[in-house]
């Protein structure tokens, strides 16, 4: 999940930062509750070898509420997991910071976009953008062809879609390999009541520079 990225430019680490705080966040059964809210659970813990801060959210359904927590302690045992920094690192500790956002709770999909950070001391900070999306009424996580019956769309048309506007933005610049067909370039989405948005991380399609990018389709129909 995680790479180090070592180019010894300390600055631009500043720039990771800077995206990071600006960019815009099988189950058992769940019980169908159209009262259900989301709250914020805090994970903070320091040592000299690492710094930890996650805000994540729960929904009040165990089941739902165990796969993100799960994610998030998987994130935080590798941190843990890392050897201690040399003095002369770039940081003193190891980090980890997340937090969440595009929380959207309908009467079919539960999805929200949770964001987190690890810096171990190279350029800048390595940051992952991940969509979780439940469908209310299994409680199951839903797929990339879950989606693309939302969308009535297929790989290879949001593939073409994408790729047209991210060479109208980017140019020469626009990596074309981390928006073709395969299907690892759009496991990473969120849903909302009109539409989904699909999450290209840093690097994917374009320079470190430019962020996280998004390309949102329109939904068709509700999750069967």
């Amino acid at each position: 999940m995680w790479k180090v990225f070592i180019i010894g430019i300390v600055a631009v680490a500043f720039l990771g930062a800077l995206a990071f705080f600006s960019f815009s966040e099988g189950v058992g059964d769940v019980h169908r509750s159209p009262a259900m809210s989301v709250a914020t659970s805090t994970i903070s813990e320091a040592t000299p070898a690492y710094s930890i801060h996650v805000d994540y959210p729960k929904f009040g359904e165990p089941a739902i509420d165990a796969q993100i927590q799960k994610r998030i302690e998987e994130a935080v045992g590798e941190i843990k997991a890392l050897p201690q920094n040399p003095h002369d690192s770039a940081t003193p500790q190891n980090t980890l910071d997340g937090f969440y956002d595009s929380v959207y709770i309908g009467p079919d999909i539960i999805s929200v976009r949770l964001i987190l950070s690890q810096y171990t001391g190279g350029a800048h900070p390595m940051t992952i953008y991940s969509g979780v999306n439940f469908n209310r009424t299994t409680g199951e996580v839903l797929s990339l062809d879950d989606v693309l019956l939302l969308l009535g769309k297929s790989v290879a048309d949001i593939s073409r879609e994408s790729s047209l506007q991210f060479k109208e933005k980017f140019g020469e610049g626009f990596f074309a390999q981390g928006a073709d067909t395969n299907p690892e370039n759009f496991s990473s989405f969120v849903i909302n009541e009109d539409t989904v948005t699909f999450i290209f991380q840093q690097y994917q399609v374009a320079a470190y520079v430019y962020g996280p990018q998004e390309m949102s389709f329109k939904r068709l129909k509700k999750v069967s």
